[in-house]
């Protein structure tokens, strides 16, 4: 009886008795109508309560954080930083690996790091050798775009005055060619060959001459140094004419190759114009516009790169080259593992020497600074729970603890749990106890209303029959006057209702007949 009382008192009722009653109160008033002539007159007060309507559901105790930090590669522990019950904060290191026993790429990532920090230093505060390539890069790519227009411009424009100078100047010097053929016969050699076959000539009638005289001497001794010497003039008369005959032959041949050299130089001209008149050539054009277009790209991009070296990197750039350093710090960092936030370790699962695996939990870690319960909540009822709503946490393993609640946020997405559809309500906790520990369940009943004043009865009052719910209000005179009446929250042993009542009003207390059916509440 003193825990019914409480219950009032507190408002609190639970789900259960609440689905009972609202289930079952029309047959028990049909019940009671049926009976109520046959039954003693027992009475009750007409009374004004603190209503309370309520949810109830149970959940798991939950940190404000809870994680296992596991590992990121594989190897053999080298040292555990920590043990059960320390607290660490976000940042420190709880275990290490050995680094002889780690994969290559991890070891490799040492130097990928370094790269890609350089990279990242380079994008970020270049340096003035990098300026200057950049600054002849500009320049470079600049001077092969002005070569590709002009080659373009001539593509386009075949027929220019170049072509007609060229023409001029191929016909000047065909002509000039020629003309130095033609003066070969005039030439200072061919004199000095004509001359050179006179002297030639009488050298060798001087050497026969002087041969007869010494053969007709029977070989006298003055006389052959004599043919001696004309045979000499006349050899060396020989030689002169033979050197000036190869001076006039080689200076034609050379001559005759002059023209035609320049003959073959005026036909290309002629034939270069002719072309250029019948209109730019499709392949030519197609190649020129081509080269234009790759050097104006490789300007603009050179262009780009130097803007970015003097007046800041681009930000996707600097974007990408931190995700380098970032990746590859990860892969650096995956030697040890380290607190994820401030907490208090709840296990530890490995010792020095032990192979890890990725994945078992290195450690366990939970921040138990504040709880909270996660509860499932019918979706006929949840929309009466609103955030900031309190809520009452009992216990079974701790049956004299009772804890407050806040509720802090409703899931908008349900779950659909054997048939039923739930959603997750979470409670945070206000006041805390030692003997709460981390999984243990809680009974939590949430406060969604409070009417203050209610009027109410006792549940034994309300009766029911075809015309609907009543109450027999006891008069002064004793008698009994029958008052319409709408039954609503069970409290208790009181049912809130609404009707012409006041407080203080004495009403008739019906205990309902069994029915032959069996069941409490009458036939069915």
């Amino acid at each position: 009886m003193n825990s019914k009382r409480n219950w009032i008192i507190i408002g609190a009722v639970a789900l259960a008795v609440v689905v009972i009653a609202v289930v079952a109160l029309p047959r028990v008033m049909a019940a009671r109508g049926a009976g109520s002539g046959a039954n003693a007159l027992n009475t009750g007060d007409v009374a004004r309560i603190t209503a309370i309507t309520s949810v109830q559901s149970s959940g798991s105790i939950s940190a404000v954080q809870q994680g296992s930090v596991f590992w990121k590669t594989t190897g053999t522990v080298a040292e555990v930083k920590v043990k059960l019950g320390d607290q660490v904060e976000a940042g420190d290191t709880l275990m290490t690996l050995d680094p002889s026993s780690v994969p290559q790429n991890v070891i490799m990532a040492q130097s990928d790091l370094i790269s890609a920090q350089k990279a990242l230093d380079d994008l970020l505060h270049p340096g003035a050798l990098a300026i200057a390539n950049a600054q002849k890069a500009v320049a470079d790519a600049q001077d092969a775009l002005d070569k590709a227009q002009k080659d373009l411009r001539s593509v386009e424009n075949p027929a220019g005055k170049s072509l007609q100078t060229a023409v001029n100047d191929a016909k000047l010097a065909l002509d000039t060619a020629q003309t130095n053929l033609q003066l070969t016969s005039n030439d200072s050699n061919v004199q000095a060959y004509n001359n050179a076959v006179v002297a030639t000539d009488a050298a060798f009638r001087a050497f026969q001459d002087a041969q007869a005289r010494y053969d007709a001497s029977n070989g006298k001794t003055e006389l052959l140094a004599f043919l001696q010497q004309m045979q000499a003039g006349y050899n060396n008369a020989l030689a002169n004419q033979q050197t000036l005959a190869l001076l006039i032959q080689s200076d034609k041949a050379n001559k005759v190759a002059a023209v035609d050299k320049a003959q073959e130089a005026y036909n290309t001209a002629v034939a270069n114009l002719a072309s250029a008149q019948r209109g730019p050539d499709a392949n030519k054009l197609a190649i020129a516009k081509a080269k234009v277009a790759v050097t104006e790209a490789t300007l603009v991009d050179a262009q780009d790169k130097l803007d970015k070296l003097q007046n800041g990197a681009d930000p996707s750039d600097i974007a990408a080259a931190q995700a380098r350093v970032q990746a590859a710090q990860a892969t650096v960092n995956s030697v040890a593992v380290t607190a994820p936030f401030d907490g208090e370790v709840l296990a530890v699962n490995y010792q020095p020497g032990d192979s890890v695996s990725q994945a078992q939990a290195a450690v366990i870690l939970a921040n138990r600074t504040g709880y909270h319960v996660d509860v499932s909540v019918d979706e006929t009822e949840v929309g009466g729970v609103t955030v900031g709503d309190t809520a009452d946490l009992t216990f079974n393993s701790l049956p004299d603890t009772t804890l407050k609640g806040t509720v802090t946020a409703i899931e908008p997405l349900g779950q659909v749990v054997q048939g039923l559809v739930k959603y997750t309500v979470r409670v945070d906790l206000a006041t805390s106890d030692p003997r709460v520990l981390l999984g243990m369940t809680a009974d939590v009943q949430i406060t969604t209303h409070v009417d203050e004043g209610a009027l109410a009865v006792p549940f034994d009052a309300v009766q029911l029959d075809d015309s609907g719910e009543y109450v027999n209000r006891i008069k002064a005179d004793g008698s009994m006057e029958r008052v319409d009446v709408k039954s609503g929250e069970v409290q208790g042993e009181q049912v809130v209702v609404t009707g012409a009542l006041q407080p203080g009003d004495k009403v008739q207390l019906v205990t309902p007949k069994p029915a032959n059916s069996g069941s409490p509440f009458g036939p069915g």
